[in-house]
Protein backbone atom coordinates (compact mmCIF):
# COMPACT_ATOMS: atom_id res chain seq x y z
CA UNK A 1 0.00 0.00 0.00
CA UNK A 2 1.37 3.40 -1.06
CA UNK A 3 0.50 6.34 1.20
CA UNK A 4 0.28 9.85 -0.21
CA UNK A 5 -0.37 13.05 1.72
CA UNK A 6 -2.33 15.83 0.00
CA UNK A 7 -4.33 18.88 1.01
CA UNK A 8 -7.77 18.15 -0.46
CA UNK A 9 -9.44 15.02 -1.78
CA UNK A 10 -12.62 15.42 -3.81
CA UNK A 11 -14.77 12.33 -4.29
CA UNK A 12 -16.71 12.46 -7.54
CA UNK A 13 -16.06 14.66 -10.58
CA UNK A 14 -19.54 15.48 -11.80
CA UNK A 15 -20.71 19.09 -11.86
CA UNK A 16 -20.10 19.83 -8.17
CA UNK A 17 -16.99 17.70 -7.77
CA UNK A 18 -15.12 18.98 -10.80
CA UNK A 19 -15.86 22.57 -9.78
CA UNK A 20 -14.78 21.92 -6.19
CA UNK A 21 -11.53 20.29 -7.31
CA UNK A 22 -10.77 23.13 -9.70
CA UNK A 23 -11.29 25.98 -7.21
CA UNK A 24 -9.43 24.14 -4.44
CA UNK A 25 -6.45 23.61 -6.75
CA UNK A 26 -6.60 27.20 -8.00
CA UNK A 27 -6.43 28.29 -4.35
CA UNK A 28 -3.10 26.47 -4.08
CA UNK A 29 -4.27 23.24 -2.47
CA UNK A 30 -2.68 19.99 -3.58
CA UNK A 31 -5.88 18.40 -4.82
CA UNK A 32 -6.76 14.87 -5.89
CA UNK A 33 -10.15 14.18 -7.49
CA UNK A 34 -11.32 10.56 -7.47
CA UNK A 35 -14.04 9.19 -9.74
CA UNK A 36 -15.50 5.71 -9.26
CA UNK A 37 -17.86 5.74 -12.24
CA UNK A 38 -17.06 3.82 -15.39
CA UNK A 39 -17.78 6.95 -17.45
CA UNK A 40 -16.80 10.55 -16.81
CA UNK A 41 -19.35 13.30 -17.27
CA UNK A 42 -21.75 13.30 -14.33
CA UNK A 43 -25.46 12.65 -14.00
CA UNK A 44 -26.68 15.69 -15.93
CA UNK A 45 -24.83 14.80 -19.10
CA UNK A 46 -24.98 11.01 -18.98
CA UNK A 47 -28.43 10.21 -17.55
CA UNK A 48 -30.13 13.44 -16.57
CA UNK A 49 -30.91 16.83 -17.98
CA UNK A 50 -29.20 16.63 -21.36
CA UNK A 51 -30.47 13.24 -22.63
CA UNK A 52 -33.91 13.94 -21.15
CA UNK A 53 -34.19 17.28 -22.93
CA UNK A 54 -32.97 15.66 -26.15
CA UNK A 55 -35.75 13.09 -25.98
CA UNK A 56 -38.29 15.79 -25.11
CA UNK A 57 -37.21 17.88 -28.10
CA UNK A 58 -38.17 15.04 -30.42
CA UNK A 59 -41.45 14.46 -28.56
CA UNK A 60 -42.41 18.14 -28.68
CA UNK A 61 -41.68 18.39 -32.39
CA UNK A 62 -43.68 15.24 -33.03
CA UNK A 63 -46.61 16.77 -31.14
CA UNK A 64 -46.32 20.14 -32.89
CA UNK A 65 -46.43 18.53 -36.32
CA UNK A 66 -49.55 16.68 -35.28
CA UNK A 67 -51.07 20.02 -34.22
CA UNK A 68 -50.10 21.81 -37.44
CA UNK A 69 -53.71 22.07 -38.55
CA UNK A 70 -54.30 24.73 -35.86
CA UNK A 71 -51.98 26.99 -37.83
CA UNK A 72 -53.39 26.39 -41.28
CA UNK A 73 -50.86 23.73 -42.24
CA UNK A 74 -51.86 20.46 -43.87
CA UNK A 75 -49.50 17.70 -42.83
CA UNK A 76 -49.70 13.97 -42.67
CA UNK A 77 -49.76 12.44 -39.23
CA UNK A 78 -46.06 12.02 -38.32
CA UNK A 79 -44.57 8.70 -37.23
CA UNK A 80 -41.71 8.20 -34.84
CA UNK A 81 -38.50 6.35 -35.67
CA UNK A 82 -37.72 5.26 -32.11
CA UNK A 83 -34.28 3.88 -32.93
CA UNK A 84 -33.28 7.09 -34.72
CA UNK A 85 -34.46 9.19 -31.76
CA UNK A 86 -32.38 7.13 -29.33
CA UNK A 87 -29.37 7.21 -31.63
CA UNK A 88 -29.57 11.00 -31.85
CA UNK A 89 -29.73 11.12 -28.06
CA UNK A 90 -26.65 8.93 -27.73
CA UNK A 91 -24.76 11.02 -30.26
CA UNK A 92 -25.52 14.28 -28.47
CA UNK A 93 -24.71 12.81 -25.08
CA UNK A 94 -21.36 11.66 -26.46
CA UNK A 95 -20.74 15.17 -27.78
CA UNK A 96 -21.57 16.80 -24.44
CA UNK A 97 -19.53 14.17 -22.64
CA UNK A 98 -16.44 14.82 -24.77
CA UNK A 99 -16.54 18.50 -23.86
CA UNK A 100 -16.99 17.74 -20.16
CA UNK A 101 -14.24 15.11 -20.10
CA UNK A 102 -11.85 17.51 -21.82
CA UNK A 103 -12.58 20.09 -19.13
CA UNK A 104 -12.08 17.55 -16.33
CA UNK A 105 -8.83 16.19 -17.73
CA UNK A 106 -7.47 19.70 -18.25
CA UNK A 107 -8.18 20.66 -14.63
CA UNK A 108 -5.34 21.82 -12.36
CA UNK A 109 -5.83 18.80 -10.08
CA UNK A 110 -4.82 15.15 -10.21
CA UNK A 111 -7.54 12.84 -11.51
CA UNK A 112 -7.64 9.29 -10.15
CA UNK A 113 -10.00 6.61 -11.46
CA UNK A 114 -11.21 3.97 -9.04
CA UNK A 115 -13.60 3.22 -6.19
CA UNK A 116 -12.63 5.12 -3.03
CA UNK A 117 -13.54 4.08 0.50
CA UNK A 118 -12.84 5.75 3.81
CA UNK A 119 -10.51 3.86 6.12
CA UNK A 120 -10.39 6.66 8.71
CA UNK A 121 -11.75 10.21 9.03
CA UNK A 122 -8.64 11.51 7.25
CA UNK A 123 -7.89 8.83 4.69
CA UNK A 124 -9.39 7.07 1.71
CA UNK A 125 -8.05 4.11 -0.20
CA UNK A 126 -8.26 3.50 -3.93
CA UNK A 127 -6.85 0.17 -5.02
CA UNK A 128 -3.33 0.04 -3.59
CA UNK A 129 -3.03 3.76 -2.74
CA UNK A 130 -4.03 5.50 0.48
CA UNK A 131 -4.67 9.25 0.27
CA UNK A 132 -4.34 11.13 3.56
CA UNK A 133 -5.89 14.59 3.30
CA UNK A 134 -6.49 17.65 5.44
CA UNK A 135 -9.95 18.17 3.95
CA UNK A 136 -12.49 16.26 1.86
CA UNK A 137 -15.30 17.25 -0.46
CA UNK A 138 -17.81 14.47 -1.07
CA UNK A 139 -19.63 15.03 -4.36
CA UNK A 140 -20.67 11.51 -5.32
CA UNK A 141 -24.09 12.50 -6.64
CA UNK A 142 -27.40 10.74 -6.20
CA UNK A 143 -29.31 7.58 -7.05
CA UNK A 144 -33.02 6.94 -7.65
CA UNK A 145 -35.19 6.92 -4.54
CA UNK A 146 -36.71 3.46 -4.09
CA UNK A 147 -40.47 3.03 -4.03
CA UNK A 148 -41.91 2.90 -0.53
CA UNK A 149 -43.06 -0.72 -1.01
CA UNK A 150 -41.82 -3.68 -2.98
CA UNK A 151 -44.33 -4.76 -5.61
CA UNK A 152 -44.17 -7.76 -7.90
CA UNK A 153 -43.98 -5.64 -11.05
CA UNK A 154 -41.33 -4.48 -13.46
CA UNK A 155 -39.98 -1.18 -12.14
CA UNK A 156 -37.67 1.10 -14.13
CA UNK A 157 -36.05 4.38 -13.16
CA UNK A 158 -35.07 7.41 -15.20
CA UNK A 159 -31.62 5.84 -15.55
CA UNK A 160 -33.19 2.90 -17.42
CA UNK A 161 -35.21 4.97 -19.89
CA UNK A 162 -32.21 5.57 -22.13
CA UNK A 163 -31.78 1.83 -22.63
CA UNK A 164 -35.27 1.25 -24.04
CA UNK A 165 -35.31 -0.26 -27.53
CA UNK A 166 -38.94 0.47 -28.44
CA UNK A 167 -41.87 2.57 -27.30
CA UNK A 168 -43.76 0.82 -24.49
CA UNK A 169 -47.50 0.44 -24.95
CA UNK A 170 -48.63 1.43 -21.45
CA UNK A 171 -46.71 3.00 -18.58
CA UNK A 172 -47.48 4.28 -15.09
CA UNK A 173 -45.13 7.06 -14.01
CA UNK A 174 -44.94 7.44 -10.22
CA UNK A 175 -43.89 10.92 -9.12
CA UNK A 176 -45.12 14.40 -9.99
CA UNK A 177 -41.87 16.31 -9.76
CA UNK A 178 -39.77 17.51 -12.68
CA UNK A 179 -38.50 14.05 -13.65
CA UNK A 180 -41.95 12.45 -13.48
CA UNK A 181 -43.77 15.17 -15.40
CA UNK A 182 -41.10 15.41 -18.08
CA UNK A 183 -40.84 11.69 -18.71
CA UNK A 184 -44.62 11.26 -18.59
CA UNK A 185 -44.85 13.97 -21.26
CA UNK A 186 -42.24 12.20 -23.35
CA UNK A 187 -43.99 8.84 -23.10
CA UNK A 188 -47.37 10.34 -23.94
CA UNK A 189 -46.07 12.19 -26.98
CA UNK A 190 -44.28 9.21 -28.47
CA UNK A 191 -47.53 7.25 -28.39
CA UNK A 192 -47.41 5.44 -25.05
CA UNK A 193 -50.64 5.31 -23.03
CA UNK A 194 -49.41 7.07 -19.92
CA UNK A 195 -50.69 7.40 -16.36
CA UNK A 196 -49.03 10.01 -14.15
CA UNK A 197 -49.50 9.27 -10.46
CA UNK A 198 -48.52 11.41 -7.49
CA UNK A 199 -49.44 11.33 -3.81
CA UNK A 200 -50.34 15.01 -3.82
CA UNK A 201 -51.54 17.60 -6.29
CA UNK A 202 -48.94 19.01 -8.66
CA UNK A 203 -46.90 21.86 -7.16
CA UNK A 204 -49.07 21.53 -4.06
CA UNK A 205 -46.68 23.32 -1.70
CA UNK A 206 -45.00 25.91 -3.85
CA UNK A 207 -47.68 26.90 -6.35
CA UNK A 208 -51.07 25.16 -6.07
CA UNK A 209 -52.79 27.60 -8.44
CA UNK A 210 -50.45 27.06 -11.37
CA UNK A 211 -50.19 23.42 -10.36
CA UNK A 212 -53.90 23.05 -11.11
CA UNK A 213 -53.36 24.84 -14.41
CA UNK A 214 -50.48 22.50 -15.28
CA UNK A 215 -52.72 19.53 -14.47
CA UNK A 216 -55.39 20.83 -16.84
CA UNK A 217 -52.79 21.06 -19.60
CA UNK A 218 -51.39 17.58 -18.98
CA UNK A 219 -54.72 15.78 -18.70
CA UNK A 220 -55.34 16.36 -22.40
CA UNK A 221 -52.48 13.98 -23.18
CA UNK A 222 -52.31 11.52 -20.30
CA UNK A 223 -54.23 9.81 -17.55
CA UNK A 224 -53.68 12.01 -14.51
CA UNK A 225 -54.06 10.45 -11.05
CA UNK A 226 -53.13 13.25 -8.66
CA UNK A 227 -53.46 12.76 -5.82
CA UNK A 228 -53.29 8.97 -5.67
CA UNK A 229 -50.80 6.27 -4.69
CA UNK A 230 -50.01 2.71 -5.62
CA UNK A 231 -51.53 0.17 -3.22
CA UNK A 232 -51.27 -3.14 -5.07
CA UNK A 233 -49.69 -4.68 -8.12
CA UNK A 234 -49.39 -8.08 -9.69
CA UNK A 235 -47.85 -9.54 -12.79
CA UNK A 236 -49.99 -10.87 -15.62
CA UNK A 237 -47.66 -12.42 -18.17
CA UNK A 238 -45.43 -9.77 -19.66
CA UNK A 239 -47.63 -7.01 -18.26
CA UNK A 240 -48.54 -5.81 -14.78
CA UNK A 241 -51.85 -4.81 -13.24
CA UNK A 242 -51.41 -1.91 -10.85
CA UNK A 243 -54.02 -0.53 -8.46
CA UNK A 244 -54.01 3.06 -7.25
CA UNK A 245 -56.12 4.60 -4.49
CA UNK A 246 -57.16 8.24 -4.27
CA UNK A 247 -57.96 10.16 -1.05
CA UNK A 248 -61.69 9.79 -1.65
CA UNK A 249 -61.45 6.02 -1.47
CA UNK A 250 -61.59 5.46 -5.20
CA UNK A 251 -59.69 2.55 -6.76
CA UNK A 252 -58.05 2.86 -10.16
CA UNK A 253 -56.64 -0.19 -11.94
CA UNK A 254 -54.22 0.16 -14.82
CA UNK A 255 -52.55 -2.47 -17.01
CA UNK A 256 -48.97 -1.42 -17.82
CA UNK A 257 -45.77 -2.72 -19.35
CA UNK A 258 -43.85 -1.34 -16.38
CA UNK A 259 -43.91 1.22 -13.60
CA UNK A 260 -41.48 4.13 -13.90
CA UNK A 261 -40.19 5.17 -10.49
CA UNK A 262 -39.74 8.94 -10.66
CA UNK A 263 -40.18 9.64 -6.95
CA UNK A 264 -36.92 11.55 -6.70
CA UNK A 265 -33.29 10.88 -5.94
CA UNK A 266 -31.31 10.41 -2.75
CA UNK A 267 -27.63 11.02 -1.93
CA UNK A 268 -25.35 8.22 -3.10
CA UNK A 269 -22.76 7.13 -0.56
CA UNK A 270 -22.57 3.56 -1.84
CA UNK A 271 -19.20 1.93 -1.35
CA UNK A 272 -17.64 4.87 0.52
CA UNK A 273 -17.81 3.25 3.99
CA UNK A 274 -18.91 6.67 5.15
CA UNK A 275 -19.52 5.37 8.68
CA UNK A 276 -15.70 5.37 9.05
CA UNK A 277 -15.90 9.16 9.09
CA UNK A 278 -18.16 9.28 12.14
CA UNK A 279 -20.11 6.54 13.94
CA UNK A 280 -23.20 8.76 13.69
CA UNK A 281 -23.02 8.71 9.88
CA UNK A 282 -25.02 5.94 8.29
CA UNK A 283 -24.60 4.84 4.68
CA UNK A 284 -28.31 5.28 3.97
CA UNK A 285 -28.69 8.62 5.72
CA UNK A 286 -27.45 11.99 4.52
CA UNK A 287 -25.12 13.79 6.96
CA UNK A 288 -26.42 17.28 7.61
CA UNK A 289 -24.48 20.27 6.33
CA UNK A 290 -24.42 23.87 7.52
CA UNK A 291 -24.48 26.98 5.36
CA UNK A 292 -20.81 26.43 4.44
CA UNK A 293 -21.59 22.84 3.30
CA UNK A 294 -19.56 21.55 6.22
CA UNK A 295 -20.69 18.36 7.97
CA UNK A 296 -20.35 17.69 11.70
CA UNK A 297 -16.72 16.92 10.92
CA UNK A 298 -14.91 20.24 10.40
CA UNK A 299 -12.77 18.93 7.53
CA UNK A 300 -15.53 17.22 5.50
CA UNK A 301 -17.82 19.05 3.08
CA UNK A 302 -20.66 17.89 0.81
CA UNK A 303 -21.60 19.45 -2.54
CA UNK A 304 -24.07 18.81 -5.32
CA UNK A 305 -26.81 16.18 -5.21
CA UNK A 306 -25.17 14.42 -2.28
CA UNK A 307 -25.77 17.47 -0.07
CA UNK A 308 -29.51 17.13 -0.60
CA UNK A 309 -29.88 20.92 -0.62
CA UNK A 310 -31.00 21.69 -4.18
CA UNK A 311 -30.36 19.04 -6.81
CA UNK A 312 -29.96 21.25 -9.87
CA UNK A 313 -26.85 21.67 -12.00
CA UNK A 314 -26.25 25.39 -11.58
CA UNK A 315 -26.72 25.01 -7.83
CA UNK A 316 -24.31 22.07 -7.83
CA UNK A 317 -21.71 24.30 -9.48
CA UNK A 318 -22.25 26.99 -6.84
CA UNK A 319 -22.05 24.47 -4.02
CA UNK A 320 -18.90 22.98 -5.50
CA UNK A 321 -17.23 26.39 -5.58
CA UNK A 322 -18.08 27.11 -1.96
CA UNK A 323 -17.13 23.64 -0.72
CA UNK A 324 -13.88 23.61 -2.72
CA UNK A 325 -12.70 26.97 -1.42
CA UNK A 326 -13.71 26.08 2.12
CA UNK A 327 -11.78 22.83 1.89
CA UNK A 328 -8.74 24.83 0.75
CA UNK A 329 -9.20 27.07 3.79
CA UNK A 330 -9.33 24.10 6.16
CA UNK A 331 -6.18 22.79 4.47
CA UNK A 332 -4.46 26.11 5.20
CA UNK A 333 -4.12 27.15 1.57
CA UNK A 334 -6.64 30.02 1.55
CA UNK A 335 -7.13 32.79 4.08
CA UNK A 336 -10.36 34.11 5.50
CA UNK A 337 -13.46 32.67 7.15
CA UNK A 338 -15.50 29.89 5.59
CA UNK A 339 -17.96 31.19 3.03
CA UNK A 340 -21.52 30.26 2.16
CA UNK A 341 -23.71 30.73 -0.90
CA UNK A 342 -24.45 34.29 -1.97
CA UNK A 343 -27.91 34.90 -0.51
CA UNK A 344 -28.67 37.48 -3.18
CA UNK A 345 -28.89 34.71 -5.77
CA UNK A 346 -32.44 33.29 -5.66
CA UNK A 347 -33.47 29.66 -6.01
CA UNK A 348 -34.74 28.82 -9.48
CA UNK A 349 -36.19 25.66 -10.98
CA UNK A 350 -37.83 24.57 -14.23
CA UNK A 351 -40.07 21.71 -15.31
CA UNK A 352 -39.72 21.14 -19.05
CA UNK A 353 -43.33 20.17 -19.56
CA UNK A 354 -45.51 21.66 -22.28
CA UNK A 355 -46.19 24.35 -21.37
CA UNK A 356 -43.04 24.53 -19.25
CA UNK A 357 -43.22 25.73 -15.66
CA UNK A 358 -40.50 27.91 -14.16
CA UNK A 359 -40.18 29.61 -10.80
CA UNK A 360 -37.64 31.83 -9.12
CA UNK A 361 -37.60 33.34 -5.66
CA UNK A 362 -40.80 33.36 -3.62
CA UNK A 363 -44.32 32.39 -4.62
CA UNK A 364 -47.46 33.72 -2.88
CA UNK A 365 -47.63 30.45 -0.92
CA UNK A 366 -44.05 30.98 0.26
CA UNK A 367 -44.85 34.53 1.37
CA UNK A 368 -47.93 33.36 3.24
CA UNK A 369 -45.93 30.69 5.09
CA UNK A 370 -43.20 33.14 6.11
CA UNK A 371 -45.48 36.09 6.90
CA UNK A 372 -43.98 38.32 4.21
CA UNK A 373 -46.27 41.14 3.01
CA UNK A 374 -46.57 40.97 -0.76
CA UNK A 375 -48.56 41.93 -3.80
CA UNK A 376 -48.92 39.83 -6.93
CA UNK A 377 -50.21 40.29 -10.45
CA UNK A 378 -50.46 37.89 -13.37
CA UNK A 379 -51.01 37.92 -17.10
CA UNK A 380 -52.47 34.95 -18.92
CA UNK A 381 -50.69 34.04 -22.15
CA UNK A 382 -53.97 33.15 -23.87
CA UNK A 383 -54.90 36.83 -23.44
CA UNK A 384 -51.51 38.30 -24.35
CA UNK A 385 -50.65 39.40 -27.91
CA UNK A 386 -47.70 37.16 -28.71
CA UNK A 387 -49.19 34.36 -26.62
CA UNK A 388 -52.32 34.42 -28.79
CA UNK A 389 -50.20 34.29 -31.95
CA UNK A 390 -48.19 31.44 -30.44
CA UNK A 391 -51.39 29.52 -29.83
CA UNK A 392 -51.03 29.38 -26.04
CA UNK A 393 -54.01 27.71 -24.40
CA UNK A 394 -52.78 27.42 -20.83
CA UNK A 395 -50.65 29.31 -18.39
CA UNK A 396 -49.79 32.70 -17.01
CA UNK A 397 -46.91 34.86 -15.82
CA UNK A 398 -47.16 35.92 -12.17
CA UNK A 399 -44.93 38.52 -10.52
CA UNK A 400 -44.58 38.79 -6.72
CA UNK A 401 -43.26 41.99 -5.11
CA UNK A 402 -42.78 43.16 -1.53
CA UNK A 403 -45.77 45.20 -0.38
CA UNK A 404 -43.59 47.82 1.34
CA UNK A 405 -40.33 48.40 -0.53
CA UNK A 406 -41.59 47.07 -3.90
CA UNK A 407 -38.61 44.72 -4.38
CA UNK A 408 -39.21 41.87 -6.79
CA UNK A 409 -39.50 38.77 -4.59
CA UNK A 410 -40.36 36.10 -7.10
CA UNK A 411 -41.95 35.06 -10.34
CA UNK A 412 -43.76 31.96 -11.57
CA UNK A 413 -44.36 31.27 -15.24
CA UNK A 414 -46.41 28.53 -16.83
CA UNK A 415 -46.39 29.10 -20.54
CA UNK A 416 -44.37 29.14 -23.76
CA UNK A 417 -40.62 29.69 -23.25
CA UNK A 418 -41.01 29.91 -19.48
CA UNK A 419 -37.61 28.21 -19.18
CA UNK A 420 -35.96 31.22 -20.83
CA UNK A 421 -38.26 34.01 -19.62
CA UNK A 422 -37.60 33.15 -15.97
CA UNK A 423 -34.08 34.58 -16.24
CA UNK A 424 -35.51 38.11 -16.48
CA UNK A 425 -36.94 38.16 -12.94
CA UNK A 426 -34.01 36.07 -11.69
CA UNK A 427 -31.67 38.87 -12.77
CA UNK A 428 -33.92 41.50 -11.23
CA UNK A 429 -34.03 39.67 -7.88
CA UNK A 430 -30.26 39.13 -7.87
CA UNK A 431 -29.77 42.88 -8.35
CA UNK A 432 -32.30 43.75 -5.62
CA UNK A 433 -34.44 45.45 -8.26
CA UNK A 434 -37.91 46.85 -7.71
CA UNK A 435 -41.05 46.60 -9.77
CA UNK A 436 -40.33 50.15 -10.97
CA UNK A 437 -36.93 49.02 -12.29
CA UNK A 438 -38.63 46.19 -14.14
CA UNK A 439 -41.22 48.54 -15.61
CA UNK A 440 -38.53 50.88 -16.98
CA UNK A 441 -36.90 48.12 -19.02
CA UNK A 442 -37.74 48.44 -22.75
CA UNK A 443 -40.10 45.63 -23.78
CA UNK A 444 -40.30 44.91 -27.46
CA UNK A 445 -43.69 44.38 -29.08
CA UNK A 446 -44.94 41.79 -29.76
CA UNK A 447 -43.02 39.37 -27.54
CA UNK A 448 -43.87 36.92 -24.80
CA UNK A 449 -41.57 38.91 -22.50
CA UNK A 450 -43.89 41.88 -22.96
CA UNK A 451 -46.06 40.28 -20.25
CA UNK A 452 -43.55 41.65 -17.73
CA UNK A 453 -44.50 45.24 -18.49
CA UNK A 454 -48.17 44.42 -17.97
CA UNK A 455 -47.73 42.80 -14.56
CA UNK A 456 -45.22 45.43 -13.43
CA UNK A 457 -47.62 48.21 -14.47
CA UNK A 458 -50.34 46.62 -12.37
CA UNK A 459 -48.09 46.58 -9.30
CA UNK A 460 -46.66 50.11 -9.49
Amino acid sequence: MVTREVDVVVLGVGSAGSRAARVAAEAGARTVAIEAGARLGGLCILRGCMPTKTLLETAHRLFDIGEAGRFGIRAERPTLDFAAMMERTRELVARFQRAKVASIEAGPYELVRGAPRFVSPNAVEVDDTRFVAKAFVIATGSKPHPLSHDFDVRVLTSDDVFELEASPKRVAVIGGGAVGVELATWFARIGTTTSLVNRSALLHRSDPELGRELARALEHEMDLLVPAEIVAARRDGEESIVTFADPRGGQHERRVDFVLNATGRVPDFDGLDIERLDPEFESDQRPLVDATFRTSLPHVFLAGDVSGVHGILHEANREGEVAGRNAARVAGRLDGPLESLDERVPKMSVIFSDPPYATVGLSPSDCDRHGIPYRAAEKRFAEQGRGIVHGAQFGALRLVVHADDRRVLGCQILGPRADDLIHVPATMISMQGTVDDLYRVPWYHPTLAEAFVEVSRALR
